[in-house]
């Protein structure tokens, strides 16, 4: 081939590579900028993997009442990390127990208070060798609910619950 034709052939493959890489840049700067939404899940590695978690708390224990594996599952990683897993009533579709770890830097609160109709007691428990805070309060269907929460060095943990205060203390201790 003539002198010429190798120019073009290599200018054109040179303007397609300086095309891919500025549509590629420009791609890349709206995810760079946007908060990552929350997400749904379709399981626990999935999250743990995408979100590039290491720890992501599981119980072992699951009283006979609630089903395995959680029913929904969401998270996000900005502004802050947040894994939220929500588990159903053996043989129903009723959410009885509401798992939330999120980064122990993160101004976040579940909508537990927004179910309540007012608050019984609050107390400090340990689960394991952690120090965590016990709330039972009634709830708007008048039924007793529970939040037990607690930290470590990177996470706060909160369970919601309509469960019976011993048995979510059982689940807490199952995750530690």
């Amino acid at each position: 081939m003539k002198k010429r034709t190798w120019y073009r052939v290599f200018s054109f493959v040179f303007s397609v590579l300086i095309i891919l890489g500025v549509l590629k840049l420009l791609n890349w700067v709206p995810l760079a900028i946007q908060k990552e939404d929350l997400r749904k899940y379709r399981t626990i590695e999935e999250v743990q993997s995408r979100l590039q978690l290491r720890e992501v708390f599981i119980p072992s224990y699951f009283p006979e009442e609630i089903s395995w594996p959680p029913a929904q599952i969401f998270g996000q990683k900005k502004p802050f990390v947040l894994v939220i897993m929500h588990f159903m009533q053996t043989g129903t579709r009723d959410p009885v127990l509401s798992i939330y770890q999120t980064d122990v830097r993160a101004d976040f609160t579940p909508p537990f208070d927004t179910d309540i109709l007012y608050k019984k007691k609050q107390s400090s428990v340990f689960i394991k060798d952690r120090e965590g805070i016990l709330e039972t309060a009634v709830c708007r269907r008048r039924e007793i609910c529970n939040k037990l929460s607690w930290r470590n060095e990177q996470f706060s943990i909160i369970l919601l619950s309509h469960l019976h205060s011993n048995e979510l203390l059982k689940i807490a201790e199952s995750m530690l």
